[in-house]
């Protein structure tokens, strides 16, 4: 037998500036699918440079 799957709550909404963009329950980040990754860009861009400082 399958396991269910894990789910989110319902009504979730992305935590991008601006962005009102609802959330899958299988979705389990705290941003949309479009934010998400450049959430993480920035993230990598800011570490890269905090290292050669």
């Amino acid at each position: 037998m399958a396991k269910p799957l894990k789910t989110s709550p319902e009504g979730r909404k992305c935590k991008f500036r601006g962005c009102k963009c609802p959330l899958s329950i299988y979705n389990h980040s705290v941003y949309c699918r479009v934010h998400r990754d450049q959430v993480a860009l920035e993230q990598i861009r800011k570490t890269r440079y905090h290292h050669l400082g």
